[in-house]
């Protein structure tokens, strides 16, 4: 599945979603939740597992549009929906369909 990484998340009201960085307010980019998500730390993990996350990373963030196999889309939900709060979660789902 083709998807567009640097797809920039929104508001429940549709506006674009944003965040504070460096003192000013950026919007929140997919592939940003991605990565972070998939480089969160989990307990007993192994390193292949670890390794497996980092080379995914790697992939999204290059950006533009990544090609993404049912496997990596299982895991990037997994992350994701560990890591962040209902709005996230959400968008995320609706675009990995």
């Amino acid at each position: 599945m083709k998807v567009d990484v640097e797809k920039k998340l929104v508001q429940i009201n549709g506006e674009v979603l944003l965040d504070a960085k460096d003192g000013k307010a950026v919007p929140v980019i997919l592939k940003n939740i991605l990565v972070n998500a998939i480089l969160l730390p989990k307990e007993k993990e192994s390193g292949v597992d670890k390794v497996k996350k980092y080379e995914l990373a790697k992939l999204i963030y290059t950006g533009g549009e990544v090609d993404l196999g049912a496997e990596d889309i299982t895991l990037i939900k997994a992350c994701v929906g560990e890591g962040y709060a209902p709005l996230i979660v959400g968008q995320v789902f609706e675009i990995l369909k």
